[in-house]
C-alpha cells in the first residue's frame, strides 16, 4: 500500500498535571515525567501507517532547525518519505500537551508559519500518482491537494478534527473527501446521529466517522438509513489519549485502502489499533535513537 500524508509535524512536549483545571504553584518538581518528543496530527498518522506496512510520504512545512532536523530524523527511522516536506519555514511547530492522571490532554500549539504554507501542487501529484490513499489535515494548505488527488483518482480520507457544526465554513472544502473521520469533542450535548446525517447531506464522503472516545464511534456511509455504532476497545487505565485518533485515523485508512475491508469490518479493525497504541503509549522520543515499538 502506498499513501501520503499532508499535516503537521512538530517537536512535541508532554507535560504531566496534577488534573484540570490546573492548580498554579510556584514550581513544580517533575524528574524524569517531562518528555520531548515528535508528533502532530501529519506525522503521527504516517508513522502509524509506516508501522502496519505502508509506504509513506510526508508533506509537513517545517524549518532548517533543531526541531526539523528531529522530525526528519524520527521519519527516517520509521521509513517515512520526506521528500515533500519543505523547510521553509522560520521556525518548527512546537505543541505542549498537558496530561491528567486519568489520561485527559489538553495540547497546546504554536504552528507559527505553518498556518500560512504552501505546497507546489505539481510535486503532489507527481508523489501521489498511483497512491492508494492520501490522508490530508483540515488546513489550509490542505486545500489545493485535494481536488487535486480527486483529479488522479485517488481516495482521499480528510480529519475535520473537532467539529462544531455541519454547515461550518471553515470545513466546506474538506467535505469532498471520499471519508470523513472527526471527534466528538465539541458537539457534547448535541444529537450526534442528526449531525452525522446533516453532514452526509453537505458531503461527497461515503464513509463518516465521528470518534467518541472511551464510547467508541459512530458512523454512517451513502446507503445506511442510521448510525451505527462500534464499541471502544477496553484495554484498562490509559495514562494518555494523545494521538488516539491519528492511530484511528491511518488504521481506517489502512483498512479502507489497503486491506479493502467493507466500512464496518474498517472501523472495528480501527478501532482495535488505537486501543493497542493507548495501551502501549508511544512516544517519538528526542532523546533517544531508537524508533518507537
Amino acid at each position: 500500500m502506498r499513501a501520503v500524508v499532508a499535516g503537521i509535524a512538530n517537536q512535541q512536549t508532554r507535560l504531566p498535571v496534577e488534573g484540570f483545571p490546573h492548580p498554579y504553584s510556584p514550581a513544580r518538581h517533575l524528574p524524569g515525567r517531562i518528555e520531548d518528543a515528535v508528533g502532530g496530527v501529519g506525522f503521527n498518522v504516517a508513522a502509524a501507517l509506516a508501522r502496519l506496512g505502508a509506504a509513506v510520504d510526508l508533506l509537513a512545512p517545517l524549518a532548517d532547525d533543531p526541531a526539523g532536523r528531529a522530525v526528519l530524523a524520527a521519519a527516517g527511522r520509521l521509513g517515512v518519505g520526506t521528500r515533500l516536506c519543505a523547510r521553509a519555514l522560520e521556525r518548527t511547530p512546537r505543541s505542549v500537551v498537558l496530561v491528567d492522571a486519568t489520561g485527559r490532554r489538553q495540547v497546546n500549539t504554536d504552528l507559527g508559519g505553518a498556518l500560512a504554507a504552501s505546497f507546489d501542487p505539481a510535486a503532489f501529484r507527481a508523489a501521489a500518482t498511483g497512491a492508494d490513499v492520501c490522508v490530508l489535515g483540515n488546513l489550509d494548505f490542505s486545500r489545493p491537494l485535494l481536488p487535486a488527488a480527486r483529479g488522479l483518482g485517488v481516495p482521499v480520507v480528510v480529519d475535520l478534527q473537532d467539529v462544531r457544526g455541519p454547515d461550518h465554513p471553515y470545513d466546506q472544502d474538506f467535505l469532498a473527501a471520499d471519508t470523513l473521520v472527526m471527534s466528538h469533542e465539541l458537539l457534547v450535548g448535541r444529537d450526534l446521529p442528526g449531525f452525522l446525517r446533516a453532514l452526509r447531506s453537505r458531503s461527497r464522503a461515503s464513509l463518516l466517522v465521528l470518534t467518541l472516545g472511551a464510547d467508541g464511534s459512530l458512523a454512517l456511509t451513502r446507503d445506511d438509513a442510521d448510525c451505527w455504532h462500534t464499541p471502544a476497545v477496553d484495554v484498562g487505565p490509559v495514562s494518555d489519549t494523545t494521538g488516539a485518533g491519528d492511530a484511528f485515523t491511518a488504521a481506517l485508512a489502512h483498512a479502507l485502502h489497503g486491506r479493502r475491508l467493507p466500512a464496518r469490518e474498517a472501523v472495528r479493525a480501527a478501532t482495535a489499533y488505537a486501543a493497542s497504541r493507548l495501551a502501549r503509549r508511544p512516544a517519538h522520543r528526542l532523546d533517544r535513537g531508537e524508533p518507537p515499538r
